[in-house]
C-alpha cells in the first residue's frame, strides 16, 4: 500500500510538471495562480487560443454638452499630433441687459477652472479665443468631427502661457483655485454694448442670436513630446467672461456664464495620423497584420483594437464544454510619464456592421470587479475576466465578430496605450481558458 501510495504521489508531481511545461509560457498569478494546482487535474486548461488583433481609426464620438471641456494640443512621438478645441454659447446672466449711457470697454477676461491635464505641462500653449458667425444648432453639431464658422480675422483673445492645473492663482486681490485667465480685447465689448437693437439684450434667446457663442482653440504643437490636453471645468459657476467697463455715472462689470444650459461641443483632430509612427498609420491604413507586433488605442475620437478570436465558435464543435474561467491578458507595450497609459480599458462587442457595442459585455455587466479592465503596474498588464462572454461564442448565443478595446470616457479622456502584439516576443496578449468537458 505504501508503495502504491508513493506511485500516485508520483503521478500526480509528474502530472503537474507536464501541465506547467505545456504552457506555451510561464503564467503570471492573474493565471495559474488562481487555482490550487490539484485543481488543474480536474480542468481542461489551454493558452493556445488564436488571437487576430489590430489598431482601428475610431468613429466620431458624441460631445454635445459634456460635463467638461477638452482644450489643447499635443504632438505624441507616437501617435502625432492631436488637437482638442471648444464651441460654447455664452449667457448674459440678468435680464434686460443695459450698460447705460456712452458705455466703454475698459477691460475684460476669460475664465476656465482647471480640472486636469494630459501630456506635457512645461510645454508653452497658446490659446486663441474667436467670436462664432454660425449659430449651435443642438441636432447638427454633436460629434468631434464637426466644425463651425467663426471670425478668424478679428480674435477676441490670447494668451501663451505654461498650464498650471494644480497650483493656485493670485487675482482679484485674493489667492484662488487653480484657474486659467485669459485676457479678452475690446473687440468683445465693443461688439456686445455697440448693439443697436437692445432686445438682443433681454434674455439669453435673443442673445445668442446676436452673440452666437465662442470658439476657444490651441495653437498646434510642432515638437514631438510637447503639448498638452487640458480638461477644464465648464459649465461651472466659475466659468465666465467677466467684462470690465464704464458709462457717463458709474465704473462697473459684468459676467457672461458659461452654464449649463449653453449649448457647447467639441471638435478633435489627429491630423489624419500623418505624424503618427509608420508601424500604427499602416494598420490605420489597413495593414493588420501589424498587428502581430503592436497594437495602439487612443482616447478623443482617436484609435480603437479590434480583437478577434477566429476559431474559438468551432474549437469544440464534437465536445460539450463548460468554461470554468478564462482571462484576456494584455501587456503595456510603453511606459511614459508624459504620455501615460490609461488607468484602465473596456470591451465591446462588435455588431454586424463593425461599430462597437454601447453595451456592456455581459461580465462586466454581472460582475465589474472581477471583470477588471485596470492597470497592473506590477505586472505592467491589464487583465479581463471573460468567462461567460467565451461561453456565449461557443454556444452561439452572441456573434463571433470579436471586441473591441477602447479607452473609456474616450470624448473626454485624451490618454493613450500602446500594447504588445498578438507575436511580438514579449507579448502578454493571451486568453487563458481553463474549462470542463460534459460527458
Amino acid at each position: 500500500m505504501k508503495r502504491i501510495a508513493i506511485l500516485r504521489t508520483a503521478t500526480l508531481f509528474s502530472l503537474l510538471i507536464v501541465l506547467f511545461n505545456s504552457c506555451t509560457k510561464e503564467l503570471t498569478p492573474i493565471g495559474l495562480g488562481l487555482l490550487e494546482p490539484i485543481d488543474l487535474l480536474k480542468l481542461g486548461y489551454t493558452d493556445t487560443v488564436q488571437i487576430r488583433a489590430y489598431s482601428l481609426s475610431e468613429d466620431s464620438v458624441y460631445t454635445r454638452n459634456l460635463s467638461y471641456a477638452q482644450v489643447g494640443s499635443m504632438y505624441d512621438p507616437i501617435f502625432g499630433k492631436t488637437s482638442a478645441s471648444l464651441y460654447s454659447q455664452i449667457f448674459i446672466t440678468t435680464s434686460r441687459l443695459r450698460f447705460g449711457t456712452s458705455p466703454v470697454f475698459d477691460s475684460a477676461f476669460l475664465y476656465m477652472p482647471y480640472k486636469s491635464s494630459y501630456g506635457d505641462t512645461l510645454s508653452n500653449m497658446t490659446f486663441r479665443i474667436y467670436r462664432l458667425t454660425e449659430d449651435i444648432v443642438d441636432s447638427l453639431h454633436s460629434y468631434s468631427n464637426t466644425e463651425l464658422n467663426y471670425d478668424i480675422s478679428n480674435p477676441l483673445g490670447e494668451l501663451t502661457f505654461q498650464p498650471k492645473p494644480h497650483d493656485s492663482a493670485y487675482y482679484g486681490g485674493k489667492t484662488q483655485a487653480p484657474m486659467l485667465r485669459i485676457p479678452i480685447n475690446s473687440t468683445f465689448g465693443n461688439y456686445i454694448m455697440g448693439a443697436e437693437d437692445t432686445t438682443y439684450l433681454n434674455n439669453n434667446a435673443e442673445f445668442v442670436k446676436f452673440f452666437k457663442g465662442v470658439y476657444i482653440v490651441a495653437e498646434p504643437q510642432n515638437m514631438p513630446g510637447k503639448g498638452c490636453i487640458i480638461n477644464f471645468s465648464l459649465p461651472s459657476d466659475y466659468s465666465r467672461i467677466q467684462m470690465f467697463y464704464h458709462n457717463t455715472e458709474d465704473t462697473l462689470n459684468y459676467s457672461f456664464a458659461f452654464s449649463t444650459g449653453c449649448s457647447r461641443f467639441q471638435n478633435y483632430d489627429h491630423n489624419g495620423f500623418a505624424e503618427a509612427i509608420p508601424i500604427l498609420k499602416q494598420q490605420l491604413e489597413g495593414n493588420t497584420e501589424l498587428g502581430k507586433d503592436f497594437l495602439f488605442a487612443q482616447g478623443l475620437s482617436g484609435a480603437k483594437i479590434k480583437i478577434e478570436f477566429p476559431y474559438l465558435s468551432k474549437w469544440f464543435d464534437n465536445d460539450k464544454i463548460i468554461v470554468n474561467d478564462a482571462q484576456l491578458i494584455l501587456g503595456n507595450g510603453s511606459v511614459s510619464d508624459v504620455f501615460t497609459n490609461p488607468t484602465s480599458v473596456t470591451l465591446r462587442g462588435v455588431g454586424e456592421a463593425g461599430t462597437s457595442s454601447p453595451y456592456p459585455i455581459i461580465d462586466e455587466t454581472d460582475d465589474a470587479a472581477a471583470f477588471d479592465g485596470y492597470y497592473n503596474s506590477k505586472s505592467n498588464t491589464y487583465r479581463f475576466r471573460i468567462t461567460r462572454y467565451i461561453q456565449q461564442v461557443l454556444t452561439g448565443k452572441v456573434n463571433s465578430n470579436g471586441l473591441h478595446l477602447i479607452i473609456p470616457s474616450a470624448s473626454y479622456v485624451g490618454s493613450r496605450l500602446v500594447l504588445n502584439g498578438t507575436s511580438s516576443p514579449q507579448s502578454d496578449l493571451k486568453l487563458y481558458i481553463h474549462y470542463t468537458k460534459i460527458q
